[in-house]
């Protein structure tokens, strides 16, 4: 029994995850896996009901999650048109992240099908990587603020800070994940200090993986080589800014960030929490167009990691397939809606299944 606490949050999540949602009970009874869920609406649904998007004691709640739910499958925070400036379930990601300490973003980027690539001439073999990018520290740390607001003399300050133990633990995360994952080979992308905590420790914790090639590199590099040589990566750690831009670059090598999921780990504690990376999309909000896979594709992850292999490969198979059937949202090319692209991925998994 895997049990779900599921918390759209704001924007297009609250069209996206219902989706995801909805898949997740079909391939619970494909495979009889015995998934639970629960909705909570922290978020935009719950300011227009009740003028908060959140309970003031929101941090002791999501500290209590693991006592009852397994993971989380969460939506988004950020800018929503129906909310004050300002306001938004960003509290609510904030407590998942540093409050349950969940300091590894695991964020894979596979090319899904050919035909989605910007890049000329690279195939679903060259683009096959993973970003994992530090969680709790650096520039969301929680330290930033602003003083003389509204004056000519306002002041913004957003220091960044990094750990000993949160460059350690992550860099160690990366390593360990390759090992595990069948890769050889770890990059580490920062702009930091000549001789800084990040590329010392890099140093220090990449001999203990002799059997793994590590690679130090500046962002910009990183970035520019995702480009125009993707096939280079296999995994990619990151201090949180750089990897929090990487894992965009990604979702742009993979033809969109309505495509890219994440999920977020500590392995010294069994909770975890899963989502689609795409934010809030307030642009295309109440539209009906957005693009479900990413909510649907983090539900894989969810599944896989909970170690539900089968049922997990049955979701990217039904993605896979609808993708080249041409049943995708505006940002591939299609013309269907949230929730048509949902119910079409869903008749493809009981194809799948039916075949299997």
């Amino acid at each position: 029994m895997v049990r779900i606490a599921v918390i759209p949050g704001d924007g297009i999540a609250n069209e996206v995850v219902p989706e995801a949602v909805k898949t997740l009970d079909a391939v619970n009874a494909l495979f009889e896996i015995g998934l639970e869920h629960e909705t909570f609406d922290y978020g935009v649904e719950r300011y227009l009901r009740t003028g908060e998007v959140a309970p003031d004691n929101i941090d002791e709640i999501i500290k209590k999650l693991p006592e009852k739910f397994d993971a989380a499958l969460f939506g988004a925070g950020g800018i929503d048109p129906r909310l004050p400036a300002g306001v938004n379930a960003q509290v609510v990601l904030r407590a998942l992240r540093r409050g349950l300490d969940l300091f590894a973003n695991v964020r894979p980027c596979r090319l899904l099908h050919p035909s989605l690539t910007p890049l000329k001439n690279k195939t679903s073999d060259d683009i096959n990587f993973v970003v994992i990018r530090e969680n709790t520290e650096g520039y969301e740390g929680g330290t930033a603020g602003n003083f003389k607001r509204g004056t000519p003399d306002e002041t913004e300050i957003r220091p960044e800070y990094n750990t000993y133990k949160g460059v350690k633990r992550v860099l160690e995360f990366a390593f360990d994940y390759a090992r595990t994952t069948g890769r050889n080979r770890v990059h580490m992308a920062e702009k930091g200090l000549p001789g800084g905590l990040w590329s010392r420790l890099f140093q220090e914790v990449s001999e203990k993986y002799p059997d793994i090639e590590p690679v130090h590199m500046h962002i910009d590099t990183v970035a520019y080589l995702m480009i125009v040589a993707p096939e280079e990566f296999q995994i990619v750690v990151a201090e949180n800014r750089a990897g929090d831009i990487l894992s965009d670059v990604g979702g742009a090598v993979q033809g969109s960030r309505g495509l890219a999921p994440t999920g977020c780990f500590n392995p010294e504690k069994s909770f975890c929490y899963f989502e689609p990376v795409h934010g809030t999309g307030p642009d295309i909000l109440g539209k009906n167009v957005a693009n479900p896979m990413a909510a649907i594709m983090a539900s894989r992850m969810l599944l896989e990691h909970f170690g539900h292999t089968q049922a997990g490969d049955a979701i990217e198979a039904a993605v896979r397939s609808v993708i080249a059937s041409g049943k995708t949202t505006p940002d591939l090319g299609g013309t269907l809606s949230t929730q048509e692209v949902g119910e079409a991925i869903r008749e493809a998994l009981d194809s799948e299944a039916s075949s299997a």
